[in-house]
């Protein structure tokens, strides 16, 4: 599929608020999205799944290999449940991987970060933002708070999700549990 049929597939699917089926290259799954926003290289999309809304993600267009319409019950039922009315474009310029981790920063919220291509996950808050790679931190799956952190290069990245179930529970539990976790 070519890059060009994609996008126009994407900005018909925002601009009658449709769920796109997006099937990437580094994993044989595909992801249910409703797109807020593309360019020619990025799509920000809410992620859907049974019925719900889980946060955005930020995905490659260059990564996408195919992108479809979902015309089927399921669709039916997400516009008869309403979900298609929760559709809200973030705050998120999506110029460039900078500009993404710019507008992030200013939410002040736990971000995932993956490179599905290598099983590469972290989670946890920016901290520096450069022109080719971020300063992050990040805890592990005690909640414990790496004293370091991590430099992850934009070329490394797959994808970035916020208020994700996942991402919102554990920004609660250790903004609760602080004196057990200490953020570096």
């Amino acid at each position: 599929m070519k890059k060009e049929e994609k996008i126009a597939i994407i900005r018909n699917a925002i601009e009658h608020v449709d769920i796109c089926r997006c099937y990437f290259r580094y994993d044989p799954n595909y992801f249910y999205y409703y797109p807020n926003a593309v360019n020619d290289t990025f799509i920000l999309g809410q992620e859907e799944d049974d019925f719900l809304l889980d946060g955005y993600a930020i995905r490659k267009i260059s990564h996408l290999k195919k992108v479809e319409i979902k015309s089927d019950k399921c669709n039916e039922i997400n516009r008869f449940l309403g979900v298609h009315n929760s559709i809200r474009m973030p705050d998120i310029d999506i110029t460039s991987w900078q500009t993404i981790f710019q507008s992030l920063a200013k939410l002040n919220v736990f971000i995932i970060i993956e490179d599905e291509i290598n099983k590469q996950f972290a989670i946890g808050k920016i901290e520096k933002i450069y022109s080719n790679k971020l300063h992050f931190s990040f805890f592990d799956a005690d909640g414990v708070w790496d004293p370091d952190g991590l430099e992850i290069r934009y070329s490394q990245i797959t994808s970035v999700k916020w208020a994700t179930r996942y991402a919102d529970a554990w920004q609660t539990f250790l903004a609760c549990t602080s004196a057990d976790t200490k953020q570096p």
